[in-house]
């Protein structure tokens, strides 16, 4: 839509980076306030902060990168060029999240209390990073006619898309608030709230990836039901282990 928030002859500061800084900035206050809300400590929050999200940014190269390997083998050195952008938020969250519960276990901590609090950074901040999405342009949706389809400058094809990453952006949105209500009104046992958060942020994920243009499928079929993405199946994986773990903790002991 609109990439360039700035530019001085060959220096141009991006929508996608100030709002990928934005959220990461915004993210990780959210995370230390929740954080000191449950009485966690706050010298250990704030170095967890800084392991989880360069690990995060680490792990969201990698797996774009080993998502499009074959364009990337072409010419290997492109792989380190992060700063053209690419990367995958399925790969920021695996990785950035075992970097969290790897560090915290070196430090005796109880790592689903933690992990309660991490969610409500994870959502916050990958919200405000769709608004850059969508600013510069990239992670569009397929051609459609609704009334609030979106014409993108930068593909130059003049034709009108679903903004899937105004989609994402408001669902995660929602789904912050509703879980920081939620937990107000109910008591959960540690862990919950980061399974229930990651399990309906995977759920959104899921859906919107049918209004989404994609190049990468485990398997296209010829109808939106017998067709399943990269992401989708990150997805899946996401909710199906979320949610056999969310009942594990759950469970009524006799």
């Amino acid at each position: 839509m609109y990439p360039i928030l700035f530019q001085f002859n060959n220096f141009a500061i991006e929508f996608y980076w100030l709002f990928m800084i934005l959220g990461i900035a915004i993210g990780g206050i959210v995370f230390l306030k929740q954080a000191k809300r449950k009485n966690l400590n706050s010298h250990k929050a704030k170095y967890t902060t800084i392991v989880t999200i360069i690990s995060g940014f680490i792990g969201a190269r990698i797996c774009y990168v080993l998502l499009n390997l074959n364009f990337y083998l072409k010419d290997p050195l492109r792989m380190f060029y992060f700063w053209k952008g690419g990367f995958s938020w399925q790969g920021a969250f695996i990785i950035g999240t075992l970097a969290f519960i790897i560090f915290l276990r070196k430090n005796k901590e109880n790592i689903k209390k933690w992990l309660d609090a991490l969610i409500f950074g994870i959502l916050s901040g990958h919200a405000i990073g769709r608004i850059g999405c969508f600013l510069h342009g990239c992670c569009y949706g397929i051609i459609t006619n609704v009334p609030w389809a979106i014409n993108f400058p930068s593909l130059g094809d003049n034709l009108f898309r679903h903004p899937t990453q105004l989609y994402e952006a408001f669902s995660y949105f929602i789904i912050l608030l509703c879980l920081y209500f939620y937990s107000n009104k109910t008591k959960l046992r540690d862990g919950s709230l980061f399974l229930i958060g990651s399990i309906i942020q995977s759920f959104a994920r899921f859906f919107i990836e049918y209004f989404r243009y994609n190049t990468g499928f485990i398997f296209q079929g010829n109808a939106w039901y017998n067709t399943l993405s990269y992401a989708q199946f990150a997805s899946l994986i996401i909710i199906i282990i979320g949610s056999l773990i969310l009942i594990k903790i759950n469970k009524r002991t006799t």
